[in-house]
């Protein structure tokens, strides 16, 4: 039996150096950032990807590189634009109001069929040579599988008075040489660092080849001028994973000749694997606090309370939509809930003498359990003033800000802002600002239960199904971090009400935990 050819298309992954750069800052370097793009046939130029800013530097090495599908059959024409960075760029792909320093065009075909699928040519402004650009190619094998290790400093080289600020680059080796593939952070005034745990795709580290040699620079990071270079070594995936060797001395080749020099100082490996993707399952048996903040629409075209026809209306035998839809997605939430409190939020009611968009309803900060929620709506809603307008501007900031609480790679948090709502909100171009700020830092999903029969048009659109939200300056949401469901598609079904809103959790806690480099805590013990 023939096998079959698997006919999906290659990708290649560009990376980029420049040199001898224009200048165009005044009392400082330019801060270089290349953006990419491809025209198409009609004319149409489509925005691919950017590298990372690199400050004050006239000759950058870019350590972000940029994807890209490969199609024999096309011309892909592609434009490299070198940009000096001076404001926030708000909508990728736009200057902003940011300088060109510099442009290159060719085609990606041209690219990879250079020898070492290497180029290095001249970037050009308004016909004037502005600097040096090399791009380098490679065709991505995916593995599914990821480098993790482990690194310990010792004894390393003071380059400032008394200590040094250390940080380390990964380069792998090609054809046209060594290619950055990883720049770590900087520990502050440490000889003796330990860095974090790190996990690598093995395709971005040494593209699948476990012999293929891995080069580490330790360097001095230095806020004003050039950083200082400590030492390196080299290496190779295979070897680390074997435990050949795990300890090697950082080596200065300018002070070899000195009979006295031994090294710049050791770099230990204590720990180094092959670690499947991480999964959501990981996450939570690594430690993973899951947290439920529940926010309640107490605005008045839910109508009064003590009217039978309100959407509020509430007795143990003719529960609210808003009851219903506590007990069929709390339940499934709660046990997930590290302590078993709940905070519960009020929105759009009258809170000591005044509309308020954020306030806490109830007596309690926090409840005991899906129970306790539903016990302090049952008190508390029959004697609430209702208001108006709706808005969720404060509540998903207030959520957003809890969420970041005490969150770090070794205190895992994920927060699950559920909000309950009657009808059209009044903010819109407010609450998507949040959810776009949102995405971008907050452990944070947002789930959206519209009771009663309004049309949820805007809901629809807050849902980033269709595509990526963005706000009214042109900020894309990195991540969707929101679901909608209507109470009424599921009323006759609380399980299926449960399953359609809550389905897309995992993925989203899954995005921002790969968005801020966090493995599960699980994975770095040892």
């Amino acid at each position: 039996m023939t096998t079959p050819i698997n006919l999906s298309k290659p990708r290649v992954e560009l990376r980029f150096k420049c040199s001898h750069l224009k200048n165009l800052d005044v009392c400082s370097k330019s801060d270089p950032l290349i953006m990419v793009f491809e025209s198409k046939g009609t004319g149409e130029s489509v925005f691919i990807g950017q590298t990372e800013k690199i400050n004050n530097n006239l000759n950058p090495e870019f350590k972000k590189s940029i994807i890209i599908d490969y199609h024999f059959e096309n011309i892909q024409n592609l434009s490299f634009i070198v940009v000096d960075i001076d404001k926030e760029i708000k909508r990728a792909g736009e200057l902003d109001g940011n300088d060109i320093i510099g442009q290159y065009i060719t085609t990606l075909g041209n690219i990879i069929s250079k020898p070492n699928k290497k180029v290095t040519s001249e970037i050009k402004h308004k016909g004037v040579k502005t600097g040096v650009i090399e791009i380098t190619a490679e065709e991505i094998r995916e593995t599914g599988h990821n480098f993790l290790f482990k690194i310990h400093g010792s004894k390393l080289d003071k380059k400032d008075l008394f200590t040094s600020d250390p940080y380390f680059k990964i380069y792998k080796s090609s054809p046209s040489g060594n290619v950055l593939v990883y720049q770590s952070i900087v520990i502050k005034s440490n000889l003796n660092p330990n860095y974090d745990a790190i996990m690598m795709k093995l395709e971005e580290l040494n593209n699948g080849d476990m012999f293929r040699e891995l080069v580490f620079e330790f360097w001095d990071h230095d806020t004003v001028g050039e950083h200082d270079f400590i030492g390196m070594f080299r290496c190779d995936a295979d070897t680390l994973l074997k435990g050949e060797t795990r300890e090697f001395p950082l080596i200065n080749p300018k002070k070899t000749k000195k009979s006295s020099y031994k090294n710049s100082g050791v770099i230990t490996f204590t720990d180094c694997r092959l670690v499947g993707q991480p999964t959501f399952i990981d996450y939570l048996s690594g430690g993973c606090e899951i947290n439920l903040i529940v926010a309640i629409d107490c605005t008045a075209s839910n109508g009064s309370p003590s009217s039978s026809t309100s959407l509020h209306y509430h007795t143990p035998a003719y529960p609210s939509q808003y009851a219903k839809s506590i007990l069929s997605v709390g339940s499934v939430l709660a046990p997930y809930d590290s302590d078993g409190n709940i905070e519960v939020l009020g929105f759009g009611g009258t809170y000591k003498g005044s509309t308020s968009h954020c306030f806490q309803f109830g007596p309690k900060k926090e409840v005991r359990g899906v129970e306790g929620v539903l016990l302090t709506y049952g008190e508390v809603i029959p004697t609430m003033s209702l208001s108006y307008p709706t808005n969720f501007k404060d509540i998903i900031n207030y959520a957003s800000k809890k969420s970041l609480e005490g969150v770090s790679l070794k205190s895992q948090k994920y927060t699950i802002l559920l909000i309950l709502t009657d009808g059209e909100i009044s903010d819109m171009g407010d609450t998507i600002h949040e959810i776009v700020k949102a995405s971008k830092n907050s452990p944070l999903s947002i789930v959206i239960i519209g009771v009663g029969d309004a049309s949820f048009d805007n809901m629809n659109k807050l849902d980033g199904d269709d595509g990526g939200l963005s706000d009214s300056s042109g900020q894309i949401a990195s991540r969707d971090i929101v679901q909608f469901v209507p109470f009424n598609n599921f009323s006759a079904n609380p399980e299926l009400l449960a399953a359609e809103t809550l389905c897309e959790i995992p993925q989203q806690l899954l995005g921002f935990m790969n968005q801020n480099n966090y493995l599960p805590m699980s994975h770095t013990k040892k």
